[in-house]
């Protein structure tokens, strides 16, 4: 019989509790870390864009009361998916002794750890997620908010009569240059200016709506049931910023303070949630019925400071960019670069973004309209990437019988996804109308 001695017994139990205490947080070797604050600033950047701008739009839809209490409600669900997402990662990274992982890498190691016959789900699972992250939705509807703004703005001070789409078009000339920056780090100067800009926007905004009396004639308080998706699509949009969670939070010198309380997501939502509802509700009131899919749109054109506001927006979503071209870049990337030699790696990831950018400015002159852009991305990708894959994941992760009493976060779950179900029915059949009517 073989004897073990007390100090054989000591260092098998001293590796035992390192592989139990072992924190993926401290093993991760980032060249060029991103700072707390600088990754609150691509957070706040990456939700706060054309969204602000849309949302009085949005408590069009949804009326006062419900609008207001249905924004926050969707921030705290927001918020929980990315608690979902996060925390799943974190748990896997730790249990395989891992520093990190990717968005699609954690579902398809999720898969991998529940159930056998969920198993086979996991390479499914991960190939969707690479090509929704792939899908430069948020891009695109800058594009179109970029290319009308302009067009607003010269057209109504100049003779030219040019249609949306050219000046879309031009737009795409200075964002060759922004989409080229290829590391995170380096794109923190662009959110902290289009974040700056937002605000002084936003300012400018309120003078506007401030500038005569808010009426409460002839204001919905509740929404109707076809104006119902339409508000739900919008406000999560408004929120969403999924493709930027691991990315982002990846890449910080302290993930720690990414997720608990309060934490930059917590920190972050409930923050635009105040923000989204003021602007919303101040916005309503004072157009009424007749506010357009961004707020800047409703400012008398002839004057000064309304040219002010619109140039001030179209730079702030132009210099935003960069921080959406880098996810779908990176998934790319990530899937090809190892059948591209080294040495035409700079030029091919040049040709890549290039002609990345040519396919969104195609499909944003394919349907040049702010309202029905965000209507089709917020019915349409948001249930699916930002809602239905969290529940997904923490699902499968938890299976069969981690889900607390009664089975409560299962039950939770289920609800979220049949949310989701309404959310991509409706939405979609709406955005298929709405795409109809306009070219009508």
């Amino acid at each position: 019989m073989t004897t073990i001695s007390k100090e054989t017994l000591t260092e098998l139990g001293t590796e035992e509790e390192t592989l139990e205490d072992y924190d993926p947080y401290k093993h991760r070797t980032i060249t060029k870390p991103n700072s707390t604050f600088g990754t609150f600033i691509h957070v706040m950047k990456g939700a706060m864009g054309v969204g602000i701008l849309s949302m009085p739009f949005a408590i069009r839809n949804g009326g006062l009361i419900f609008g207001v209490i249905g924004t926050f409600l969707l921030g705290m669900l927001y918020s929980h998916c990315v608690h979902l997402l996060v925390d799943t990662a974190y748990k896997i990274c730790k249990r395989d002794r891992v520093p990190m992982l990717s968005f699609a890498q954690t579902v398809d190691r999720a898969c991998a750890l529940g159930s056998p016959k969920l198993r086979p789900m996991g390479k499914i699972l991960k190939n969707i997620v690479d090509y929704f992250l792939m899908i430069p939705k948020t891009s695109m509807i800058y594009m179109v908010f970029i290319g009308s703004t302009i067009h607003d703005v010269i057209n109504a001070r100049t003779d030219l009569d040019w249609d949306v789409r050219i000046y879309i078009v031009l737009a795409a000339i200075p964002a060759i240059g922004i989409t080229q920056v290829r590391e995170i780090k380096y794109l923190v100067p662009f959110s902290a200016i289009a974040t700056t800009l937002i605000f002084a926007n936003v300012v400018i905004s309120l003078y506007y709506i401030f500038k005569e009396p808010l009426s409460f004639d002839d204001r919905d308080l509740f929404p109707t049931i076809d104006s119902l998706t339409s508000f739900l699509g919008a406000a999560y949009f408004a929120f969403d910023a999924t493709s930027l969670i691991f990315p982002v939070s990846n890449q910080m010198k302290h993930p720690q303070y990414y997720l608990g309380c309060p934490g930059i997501v917590n920190v972050n939502n409930l923050c635009l949630a105040i923000l989204y509802c003021f602007i919303g509700v101040v916005g309503y009131l004072r157009y009424g019925d007749k506010i357009q899919g961004s707020i800047t749109l409703n400012f008398p054109q002839e004057e000064n400071l309304a040219m002010v506001i619109q140039i001030l927006s179209a730079v702030a979503i132009l210099f935003s960019i960069g921080i959406f071209f880098y996810v779908p870049m990176e998934t790319i990337w990530r899937r090809i670069h190892k059948r591209v030699p080294q040495k035409w790696h700079i030029a091919t990831q040049t040709l890549i973004r290039l002609l990345f950018l040519v396919g969104i400015v195609g499909i944003a002159c394919g349907v040049p309209d702010i309202g029905i852009f965000i209507g089709i991305m917020g019915a349409v990708f948001n249930p699916i990437l930002a809602l239905w894959l969290p529940i997904i994941v923490d699902t499968i992760y938890r299976w069969p019988s981690d889900f607390g009493w009664m089975k409560w976060r299962l039950v939770k779950n289920g609800l979220m996804a049949v949310f989701g179900m309404f959310l991509l029915i409706t939405g979609t059949i709406s955005s298929v109308e709405d795409i109809i009517d306009f070219y009508k």
